[in-house]
């Protein structure tokens, strides 16, 4: 793949994931939250089924950690998006771009940087602004504290894929993963909610578009991509998703912002990167590996 071919796929990804926010938004009118994203990753197990059968015992093993953290991400993104806005949960749902460095610090003993303790700070404080606490809007809801709970998961998902990457095929870790997912949120459904589901062609489409698009698709691009542009790229496209999920939010859904909330969104966006800018201004050499917050997510 060239580079040009790279930058792409990752728009393309970034487009696909968010439009996946407005678009969930309006399926959750005829599914309830935990039966949508459980339906969601049995589809795409499905449709992976066939390569699935070459995985290993340790391959399994890894995938059953990483699907655990996915399942739990997808939860609480699906659930939170509920009960919030959907631009509001994919602007809260970027903070796991600095969440990322507070966990590897956490797990291998290395404290975070001036610059990333800057960039949380500056994320944290665009949260408040996004949310706006007060009568108007009613402050920070439910969906908000899950959302920002999903983005700490999808942190902690990309340092574990960042330590089985090194250790088995990507494709493999993919697979087992979403098998693994798929499991644990139909098992968790019944338990969790009292299912809801009303067959309507919206609700088809938008399941197809997340176990399809937003799955298996979005991630061969990503994978791709990411063998040819450095993290810092990824991370600068990566931050375009929390925007699309807002203009497609404005358009789908009618979601509205003000100008606190879009100075808001804005510190999250420029918290977010301001590790990876400090790190590309310094000259400092970019890893590909997700563990430095510019890995996605599937």
């Amino acid at each position: 793949m060239t580079r040009r071919g790279a930058l792409v796929a990752l728009w393309t990804t970034c487009l696909i994931w968010g439009l996946a926010f407005p678009l969930s938004k309006l399926a959750l009118r005829d599914i309830s939250p935990m039966l949508f994203t459980a339906l969601r990753f049995v589809v795409a197990a499905g449709l992976m089924l066939p390569a699935m059968r070459h995985a290993t015992r340790e391959e399994w093993c890894a995938g059953g950690w990483l699907g655990l953290l996915l399942a739990l991400a997808f939860s609480t993104q699906t659930v939170g998006l509920d009960l919030t806005t959907a631009s509001r949960s994919g602007f809260i749902t970027a903070l796991y771009i600095p969440f990322t460095p507070l966990i590897v610090g956490v797990v291998f003993r290395r404290l975070p940087s001036a610059v990333a303790a800057a960039g949380i700070t500056l994320a944290m404080i665009g949260m408040a602004l996004l949310t706006r606490p007060g009568p108007v809007v009613g402050g920070i809801n439910a969906g908000d504290l899950l959302s920002l709970g999903c983005a700490f998961l999808f942190a902690a998902h990309m340092v574990a894929t960042g330590f089985f990457a090194r250790r088995h095929p990507v494709e493999r870790l993919m697979m087992t993963q979403v098998a693994t997912a798929a499991i644990l949120t139909t098992l968790a459904t019944p338990l969790l909610e009292s299912p809801r589901l009303t067959t309507t062609p919206l609700l088809v489409g938008v399941v197809a578009y997340e176990a399809v698009l937003a799955s298996i698709i979005a991630l061969q691009l990503q994978l791709a991509a990411q063998r040819v542009l450095s993290a810092t790229h990824t991370a600068l496209v990566y931050s375009l998703e929390p925007v699309l999920a807002t203009l497609g939010a404005m358009v789908l859904t009618g979601d509205r912002f003000g100008g606190l909330q879009w100075a808001g969104g804005s510190l999250i966006l420029f918290g977010s990167l301001l590790p990876e800018l400090a790190r590309s201004a310094g000259g400092r050499p970019q890893p590909h590996s997700s563990e430095d917050g510019a890995g996605g997510r599937p």
